[in-house]
């Protein structure tokens, strides 16, 4: 039997909603994928207090926990996770990164932007996808194009009608991306 592709989902920041009383993108990820995947979306440190240190610390045990994982991050579990992996040294291996909703810091806020050093790391991480609805009114689309500025590789998907949360029943875009990875390269 072949072993399930591990799929790790960073939430945004505050309490993170449930479906069935799991983190909404498990359920959402586990019926679009289907066998083969195991989604794991833990409730990340004091959410409502969140840090980039503690949420930091948490992504690289798990990462050190599992063989390379397909990464989804959405909002500011997006943003730590892409700091993260700009920072490491070295680089855990990944099979792709998913990120939604990402807030693209100011450098008036030193715990979460990018330093130039970092942004400059960017376009060595791949393959990325960056997914931002026009009608989020928490992360403008503006975010997503400086992203895509500073990550030329990445596939970029402006959508409709998904707010901020992408709190849906399915996500047909995430899905057939994940699928579409090479599953046997890292």
């Amino acid at each position: 039997m072949a072993r399930e592709q591990d799929v790790l989902v960073f939430h945004g920041a505050g309490e993170p909603r449930l479906r069935n009383g799991q983190v909404y993108w498990e359920p959402m990820l586990a019926q679009g994928l289907g066998d083969g995947y195991r989604i794991q979306a833990p409730r990340m440190p004091d959410p409502e207090n969140p840090h980039y240190q503690a949420w930091a610390d948490q992504i690289g045990a798990m990462l050190r926990e599992v063989e390379p994982p397909i990464l989804v991050g959405h909002s500011l579990g997006a943003s730590v996770l892409l700091k993260y992996l700009a920072s490491a040294n070295p680089r855990p291996a990944y099979r792709g990164i998913f990120l939604v909703s990402t807030p693209f810091w100011k450098a008036s806020m030193p715990e979460y932007a990018l330093s130039p050093a970092l942004l400059g790391k960017l376009p060595d991480l791949s393959p990325v996808f960056l997914y931002q609805s026009r009608d989020d009114e928490e992360v403008g689309v503006d975010h997503v194009e400086k992203y895509a500025k500073a990550m030329p590789q990445a596939t970029v998907r402006i959508l409709d009608g998904r707010g901020h949360e992408f709190n849906q029943v399915n996500f047909p875009e995430l899905i057939s991306d994940i699928r579409s990875l090479d599953l046997g390269k890292v």
